[in-house]
């Protein structure tokens, strides 16, 4: 999937915008059109080419009912480099530290490994859409790695309604994996889907309310669904400052979780 990117971004032309009278600026001209976090919707805009971008973020999990608790991760960095490209960029994806007490027991250690890459197919006046695809290797700790290699593929689109007010999303499909009730590492897929609503509460701020589907949520498990909430405020052009709450009302094995979280990402 990844080298499907690289494949595509190589064949195809440089995308441009749609042929008018009056040249379209390029929608991807500041930090807040980039980062990608804290939703899950992945942004269309690409890292340009010169520039770097690490995205970082903290979120402090709570799952309630039966055997909860709290799980803790950060830095949950994503460093994304500009290529020869302006449409194309690479992905690294850093291993997070997790702090978890759920089921009474406390776990310490570090997730996966990942590299990615997304390419920018084009846009109009109102219309935005591009493609991404990452890997992710089983590099981390037995409580907190997937146990084998995980692979997503995204279709990502953002369409501008008014002058305040955009609608996003992303289709994605996903060949992730998991520990299952024996304690093996099994793979599964799932489709996850996601749309979020974006209201511009000033030049270089927004609020996010977004809703996420999962297929599945682990090996044997069932869908779940997400709702999150979100605030990102640019602090100049290369600084962008983000908050977020989250439920999945979803009950799955008698439980459910809520989380709050907050993030930071640098642009140079």
């Amino acid at each position: 999937m990844l080298l499907a990117v690289l494949l595509l971004a190589a064949a195809s032309p440089s995308p441009s915008p749609i042929p008018s009278a009056t040249p379209i600026p390029d929608p991807c001209g500041s930090i807040i059109s980039i980062v990608t976090r804290p939703t899950v919707t992945t942004s269309v805009c690409t890292v340009r080419t010169g520039h770097a971008l690490l995205e970082n973020g903290y979120t402090n999990t709570v799952t309630t009912g039966s055997g909860g608790g709290v799980t803790v991760s950060y830095p949950q960095s994503l460093l994304r480099i500009g290529s020869f490209d302006p449409h194309l960029e690479a992905d690294v994806i850093v291993p997070s530290d997790n702090q978890s007490s759920v089921a009474g027991t406390k776990l310490s250690g570090w997730n996966d490994f990942g590299l990615g890459a997304k390419y920018e197919l084009g846009y109009s006046p109102q219309w935005l859409y591009g493609v991404n695809a990452a890997i992710t290797y089983p590099t981390g700790s037995r409580a907190f790695s997937a146990g084998n290699a995980q692979f997503s593929g995204d279709f990502n689109w953002s369409y501008t309604a008014s002058p305040i007010v955009s609608i996003a999303g992303t289709m994605s499909f996903n060949a992730l994996a998991g520990l299952n009730s024996s304690g093996a590492a099994q793979s599964y897929f799932a489709f996850i889907p996601s749309i979020v609503i974006t209201t511009e509460t000033s030049a270089s701020s927004e609020f996010n309310v977004e809703y996420v589907y999962y297929s599945a949520s682990g090996p044997g498990i069932g869908a779940k669904s997400l709702i999150d909430f979100s605030y990102e405020a640019d602090l100049g052009p290369h600084v962008q400052l983000d908050a977020e709450y989250g439920l999945s009302p979803t009950l799955l094995n008698g439980q459910t979780q809520h989380y709050v979280g907050a993030g930071a990402s640098f642009m140079i």
